[in-house]
């Protein structure tokens, strides 16, 4: 234990003086962003839940189902991460190699890097679970005892899917230690992704189905009928089950803390005795599997080759040999491939024209959304993964200013590739109205173009040569920082985007007039703020560059 509270206490030293030497403006431009972010996700959530709230008759049983629902997802989606940063964490850390030679117990470096890795992979969920907590508590009329006990319920909730992500990572270190990075995190994935199918398949949860309603009867009888989210062994299950006891029901609220609170200490007591039993051996055969591998000339020595050339492939090489780069990015395209085809399943309710034009606008706000995470994590790193050559390019004829352009390109030709197959694909599964077919993929090239600037500009202005992993990059402040200016211009450009939206459907639908200033006035202010976010990152990236003494 003492071993433990060192290293901790050290870790926590470290970023308390970090943030103290933090820039007074940097610093207040953090807060003022992660601000306005919580303040846009508790008020999202507010309107959501009040609004269910005013449903007659299955109002309530929506809102509980929706809660269940958005905590099973987390659930899936930290098992996802942590399994993704775990090896880097727990393998490939340059850290390790001088902790293990300090006298520790591998219980207590583990340990540690147990609750490291649970920040860095559960950051971004906790900053959307707790405005969304608040919102429900305060939309239910909560008592005040319902805030800290639901946060610190949150936060042990946190650790199950750590401690089970990094067991498991271990435990197939051990008896493959053979096997490379690449090959551990896709094994780990698939057994996730198959097990979640699995329960999924045999529990069947029926939420949300989209139903015919022919009178109260039927409607109080589909009401009874709303299965818990994910099954009743789910721990997501026991938070939604503490959440609305903390409302009521006491008793129901204490037993599934407890059981909550003794799954997470059983999760943990396990990990602990994996550390004892595997991992330094499989640490140490990690390590040495990575030195057996053959060097090869790089393709990159060709002098006479073109210079975008040789940084395109630079980069790629940079992307393919980070194993936790490309699983990540599969991971994603391939739920996203499954969201779209799963839209070729829509119900009947939903051919109605009006409706197919609703689903097919709130798509091309949820591909623009994840549009923006996924820059935040693969673009934003891009400046900082370049390290210690970046003097090399620093005293070479090639400008900053041309370095980044060629970069720009490249991520942006991915960036366009990716949301115009998306909504093209999409839109054509919902068969939406001819002229939306023009105006969406115009409209995403503008978002595509402006998200790669936003995370490009501050990916160099908060540069971090001293980190190696990119999650850990895109987790720091200058990745939250990308992350929230992403999602802030992409809620702000649907916000524009909505009076042109709805003035389209009320004409089409409804034989009202277009107020044709209005639809003008939001395109007009979209292509601005696009123009903005497009050229003042670039521009303070290439400032914050030239300006740094490497």
């Amino acid at each position: 234990m003492n071993d433990l509270s060192l290293i901790l206490g050290t870790r926590i030293k470290m970023i308390s003086k970090s943030i103290k030497s933090m820039n007074a403006v940097k610093a207040a431009s953090f807060i003022f962003v992660v601000g306005c972010f919580a303040f846009g996700a508790y008020y999202t959530f507010f309107r959501v839940f009040n609004y269910l709230l005013t449903v007659e008759v299955i109002g309530p049983v929506l809102l509980d189902r929706v809660i269940e629902m958005a905590l099973f997802v987390f659930l899936i989606m930290l098992l996802f991460s942590n399994v993704i940063t775990s090896f880097s964490t727990f393998y490939n850390s340059r850290e390790l190699n001088f902790l293990f030679t300090l006298p520790l117990r591998p219980t207590a470096i583990y340990l540690a890097k147990l609750f490291e890795n649970c920040l860095y992979a559960s950051w971004a969920t906790l900053a959307i679970a707790l405005p969304l907590v608040l919102a429900y508590g305060i939309v239910t009329g909560a008592s005040l005892t319902f805030y800290p006990v639901s946060i610190f319920s949150i936060l042990i909730y946190l650790v199950i899917p750590a401690a089970a992500a990094s067991t498991l990572i271990a435990f197939i270190m051990r008896v493959f230690p053979k096997l490379g990075t690449r090959e551990v995190i896709i094994l780990s994935l698939a057994f996730i992704m198959g097990l979640t199918y699995l329960y999924i398949r045999i529990n069947n949860p029926g939420l949300l189905k989209i139903f015919e309603t022919e009178n109260e009867q039927v409607l109080l009888q589909f009401a009874a009928q709303l299965s818990t989210v994910g099954g009743i062994y789910v721990p997501s299950t026991w938070l939604g089950n503490i959440l609305k006891g903390l409302n009521g029901n006491l008793p129901q609220a204490t037993f599934y803390f407890a059981l909550l609170l003794f799954a997470s200490l059983s999760m943990i007591v396990l990990a602990f005795f994996v550390a004892q039993t595997c991992y330094v051996r499989s640490w140490l055969s990690a390590g040495e599997h990575g030195s057996k591998r053959a060097k090869r000339k790089s393709v990159l020595y060709h002098p006479q080759r073109q210079t975008a050339r040789t940084v395109f492939i630079k980069d790629l090489l940079i992307f393919m040999r980070e194993p936790t780069q490309w699983v990540q990015l599969s991971v994603f395209l391939i739920l996203l491939l499954v969201y779209i085809f799963s839209l070729r399943r829509t119900p009947i309710y939903f051919t109605f024209p009006l409706w197919r034009t609703i689903v097919a606008f709130a798509n091309f706000a949820y591909i623009s959304f994840v549009l923006a995470t996924l820059g935040v994590r693969f673009i934003f790193p891009t400046m900082s993964l370049e390290r210690a050559g970046m003097w090399l390019i620093g005293s070479s004829p090639l400008s900053f200013r041309k370095l980044l352009a060629m970069k720009y390109l490249f991520n942006l030709i991915t960036a366009v590739v990716i949301i115009e197959s998306l909504l093209i694909f999409a839109n054509l599964f919902i068969n939406i109205d001819r002229r939306l077919y023009v105006i969406m993929p115009l409209i995403g090239l503008f978002v595509a173009a402006a998200l790669v600037s936003i995370n490009l500009g501050l990916g160099s202005k908060f540069i971090q040569f001293s980190e190696e992993n990119p999650s850990r990059i895109a987790a720091g402040s200058g990745g939250i920082i990308a992350a929230l200016v992403s999602i802030a211009y992409v809620g702000i450009s649907i916000l524009l985007l909505a009076t042109p939206a709805y003035n389209y459907l009320s004409n089409t639908f409804m034989n009202r007039p277009i107020n044709y200033l209005l639809v003008y006035t939001g395109f007009a202010l979209f292509v601005l703020l696009s123009v903005c976010a497009i050229v003042l990152p670039l521009r303070m990236g290439v400032r914050a560059l030239e300006r740094r003494d490497f």
